[in-house]
């Protein structure tokens, strides 16, 4: 009687799990027969040049929509056409976000939102400069970061158990004050403001702020790679080898970042970088170019080709160009590169030709 019960009892488990796959089954069919949600609005293409009518359409018929770029309003309508308009002019580079919100003939709301990439308007002139004075400098930097503060040279290198913070005599290119980085961290980009000096990290995401002694204020943490380092104002400005910029304030919290684009499209690899004058000159990594930004945009509308200062014995593969300063009485930049055995200050003598607008493509 006890076997035949276990028996009955196997049996009745055996049909019960068969019936809940057949059940499970049938859930699975239903899900993957469940229609996809359909756009009702649809771009024809995601890239624009700034000033350009960015154009969609929808894809049934609509009595009532709105649109938002950027999360502000920019065209609300009734007068429903084929295609619909909106204009870029007074957006920066880079991603935008587009929600169009609304209401179907068929009484249905929808809301879709739209991704659109901003290129430059602007066609970069090349800058022409004058090599007017050359220095010493030290063929063991690995320069990551350069700075003038109060009239004194300040140099960040770079390369596991060699990274430095140094204080620099710009005639002789002799170090006048110098504190290392442990062994685990590659040092980068350099900034000073309000007497606090600020030395990124390359992939550690450690921020070191010290004393104009040397002596270690504070500690900060980042969440990106450390590439270069400026500052406008109190302002710090970051950049980390893709296309973007951040800013953060002098306690290192992220306030805004820019996505730096020319006619052609993004400008990626952006290193070393000075503050001028309401733009940023930026070196590319692996390139003898610099580039010149508008802060407020993203826009690059200078570049400076530096192949002319590079020296003969320099091994352009590893002891790239890297490094960009400016003295606040002096008109001119001050270059070099890693492990470069000069120092060139240059002034800047115009460009070939004036910034002018660049066709839609």
């Amino acid at each position: 009687m006890c076997i035949l019960s276990k028996n009955y009892i196997f049996i009745f488990l055996f049909i019960a799990s068969i019936l809940v796959g057949c059940k499970d089954d049938k859930k699975s069919e239903s899900a993957a027969q469940a229609p996809e949600k359909i756009a009702v609005a649809v771009l024809s293409k995601f890239r624009y040049t700034i000033g350009d009518s960015v154009r969609f359409g929808f894809t049934k018929p609509v009595v009532q929509f709105e649109v938002k770029l950027n999360g502000q309003t920019v065209s609300a309508s009734q007068n429903i056409s084929d295609t619909v308009s909106i204009s870029s002019a007074k957006s920066n580079t880079g991603w935008q976000q587009i929600v169009v919100t609304g209401k179907g003939a068929d009484k249905t709301d929808f809301a879709d939102t739209l991704r659109i990439e901003l290129i430059s308007d602007i066609i970069p002139d090349e800058i022409n400069y004058t090599v007017v004075g050359r220095y010493p400098h030290q063929k063991s930097s690995f320069t990551e970061g350069l700075e003038f503060y109060k009239g004194e040279l300040y140099e960040g290198t770079g390369q596991n158990g060699q990274s430095k913070l140094l204080k620099l005599d710009l005639k002789s290119g002799t170090t006048l004050d110098s504190v290392s980085l442990d062994a685990k961290y590659f040092g980068e980009g350099i900034t000073i403001v309000n007497d606090k000096i600020y030395q990124l990290t390359w992939q550690s995401g450690v921020c070191f702020r010290y004393n104009m002694d040397f002596t270690l204020d504070k500690t900060f943490t980042y969440y990106t790679q450390g590439w270069g380092m400026t500052h406008k104002e109190n302002t710090l400005i970051m950049s980390d080898g893709s296309n973007k910029l951040y800013f953060y304030n002098t306690e290192m919290e992220k306030t805004g970042e820019i996505e730096v684009y020319d006619n052609n499209g993004p400008i990626h690899k952006l290193n070393e970088l000075e503050y001028v004058d309401g733009a940023v000159f930026a070196n590319l990594f692996e390139s003898t170019k610099i580039v010149k930004i508008d802060l407020a945009s993203g826009k690059v509308i200078g570049f400076m080709k530096m192949d002319g200062i590079v020296p003969a014995e320099t091994n352009v593969g590893k002891d790239v160009l890297n490094g960009i300063a400016k003295q606040p009485f002096d008109d001119a930049l001050y270059i070099t590169g890693k492990n470069w055995p000069s120092l060139f200050r240059i002034k800047l003598t115009g460009s070939n030709k004036n910034n002018h607008m660049a066709s839609s493509k």
